[in-house]
């Protein structure tokens, strides 16, 4: 089954349901009444035909309605002849959280899946041989454990870490929103899960460190798999040159996570803020920042970064939050001041001057060539610290997460009072994005790109943190609606979250879903959704320059530009359900 752009369907709803507490978005594309029955067949609500608006990025004409205060219960909307059903609940959010968390179980590496939590997505125990150092094959270290990253079986430390941090996060922020048992193996262990799970990919970041400091890139083979199980992927594993970007975020997702598992696990936590201070004494002791390429002979995804300036902030912030010692906290004020004036001259703090400051200069003089170089890497370099990107590109949105709600005053007017203003200066253009749609949807026509739903996301909890710090409504609803276009509030009419929704996705780009012989996917994964702008040949063959963006969208298992899955994709979608399930 394909989901084809055409769909006659006038309204669009939430299909996983509506929370009690919360706003109720639906929309209509025909100027027609609306009304709205509840399950005995009663009239509840009516709504006068709404005036219809141009949709750019759909080329559909739209109208949003919300439809104010329901009780829980079971609905249908009638529209011109449509009827489509949705629910009220008084925590529409809580099966999706733990849907989302659940879904990285099933990318677990190195264990076998047994029925008693897999049910009916169980495989053997996979890449549990040594792995190959790429520059020394004579050399082989075991590697074992951590989470397969996409639809591929490669690991990767940087999507790795962002993954995990969002995930703490979550549970820092919003911890009645996602600390429910899921069945895992460590389930009862006096852990929330959601922790038990992000410890499964924080012991094989401990593994990626070599005995200097430095973070291997990734674990891949040379190539990607065919679409086979993974206990069939028995090609040689790869541990990748490390690179500065992976140690960064590795130092600081460690750094982070220390602080968190204190309570629960003491020498866990030691271990990894000891590798996070050994980290970071590799960063500064290897200044001469060079972009990471792939080797030649290496094809799988490279994960290359133009910019390290954002991975030693969110570093030297997570290390500052854990060890309240100041100079990583005047690090990261150097290096915030230096972002704000792109000029050496600021990187400096009561006149003197940083850690890293041939490493940023490193960076200013050489990103241009990589870029020219190699134009799969970031083509648009960072301009300073944006703030508010929370993806494995530009992590100086957790940064921002840190110094807002971990360091806070204790940043004084560096970390604290100009990072918070500035943030705030910034936050609005994701709202400006939402109300420019006329489905809600916080993306531009321009940005329907791979993996679009990391922006979407992105822009959610652009906005949840704006109204945890203003208590603006309009940011909150607006958050809200980029859940509803996850759940089927789009212009396909579809949910991107495998076994979520009446329409959801079928055929993602996923191996094991591929391979096994159970005919729904793995549920619980967010694919990347439509994507007109980095798109295969054989996709632009099938659905044309015609086809608008937000419907440029094909759900079959080869379409990997738009229909493939990603371990930090589910977890800013976590981030945000989680913060939806707390009202």
């Amino acid at each position: 089954m394909s989901i084809i752009t055409k769909n006659n369907n006038s309204i669009r709803v939430n299909q996983n349901g509506y929370s009690l507490h919360l706003p109720k978005y639906l929309a209509v594309l025909v100027e027609s009444p609306v009304y709205v029955y509840n399950e005995a067949g009663a009239l509840i609500k009516e709504f006068d035909a709404p005036k219809l608006s141009f949709d750019e990025a759909s080329g559909d004409n739209v109208a949003l309605i919300n439809l104010g205060d329901i009780p829980c219960g079971t609905y249908s909307v009638s529209c011109a002849g449509t009827s489509v059903t949705f629910t009220v609940k008084e925590k529409a959010y809580s099966e999706l959280t733990d849907g989302l968390i659940k879904a990285l179980y099933y990318q677990r590496c190195g264990c076998e899946l047994t029925k008693t939590y897999a049910g009916l997505f169980t495989h053997k125990a996979c890449h549990t041989a040594p792995a190959f150092d790429w520059e020394d094959k004579s050399k082989t270290k075991v590697v074992t454990g951590g989470w397969h990253d996409a639809g591929d079986y490669g690991k990767y430390v940087s999507p790795g870490a962002v993954t995990v941090a969002h995930m703490l996060y979550a549970y820092m922020l919003f911890p009645n929103g996602c600390d429910r048992p899921l069945n895992i193996p460590e389930t009862g262990n006096s852990i929330p899960d959601i922790l038990n799970e992000a410890r499964w990919e924080l012991e094989w970041i401990l593994k990626m460190q070599r005995e200097d400091g430095a973070f291997y890139h990734k674990l891949t083979k040379d190539h990607f798999a065919p679409f086979i199980m993974p206990e069939d992927d028995t090609d040689p594993e790869y541990l990748v040159p490390p690179s500065h970007c992976a140690t960064a975020d590795a130092v600081a997702v460690l750094a982070l996570a220390a602080r968190i598992y204190d309570k629960f696990d003491p020498g866990f936590s030691k271990r990894m803020l000891d590798s996070a201070l050994q980290g970071w004494q590799w960063l500064k002791a290897n200044q001469n920042f060079v972009p990471y390429v792939n080797p030649e002979g290496l094809r799988t995804g490279p994960y290359s970064d133009t910019r390290v300036i954002d991975e030693l902030f969110w570093a030297s912030c997570e290390l500052f939050a854990t060890t309240g010692e100041t100079i990583f906290g005047d690090e990261a004020a150097r290096l915030y001041r230096y972002a704000k004036n792109e000029s050496p001259e600021a990187y400096t703090l009561n006149g003197e001057p940083g850690l890293f400051e041939e490493m940023l200069e490193n960076e200013r003089v050489g990103v241009k060539e990589y870029v020219k170089k190699f134009p799969y890497l970031n083509a648009t370099p960072l301009e300073g610290l944006t703030l508010t990107e929370f993806g494995w590109a530009d992590v100086s949105g957790l940064g921002t997460l840190c110094c807002l709600f971990s360091i806070k005053e204790k940043g004084g007017n560096n970390l604290y009072g100009d990072l918070k203003r500035d943030f705030l200066l910034k936050s609005p253009k994701a709202l400006e994005r939402s109300e420019n749609s006329c489905y809600g949807t916080a993306l531009r026509a321009d940005e329907y790109i791979w993996g679009s739903i990391l922006n979407v996301m992105n822009n959610a909890m652009t906005m949840i943190v704006d109204y945890m710090l203003t208590g603006n409504e309009d940011m909150r609803n607006a958050a809200l609606c980029q859940l509803d276009y996850a759940l089927g509030l789009n212009a396909l009419d579809i949910s991107f979250v495998t076994g979520f929704g009446i329409r959801s996705v079928q055929n993602p780009h996923h191996r094991p879903s591929g391979a096994d012989t159970v005919k729904a996917p793995v549920p619980g994964f967010i694919v990347g959704g439509p994507n007109k702008r980095w798109t295969y040949p054989q996709t632009r063959e099938r659905l044309g320059e015609a086809t608008p963006a937000a419907k440029y969208y094909i759900d079959e298992e080869p379409f990997a530009d738009m229909n493939e899955v990603a371990i930090y994709w589910n977890s800013p979608t976590v981030f945000v359900s989680a913060f939806f399930d707390t009202f």
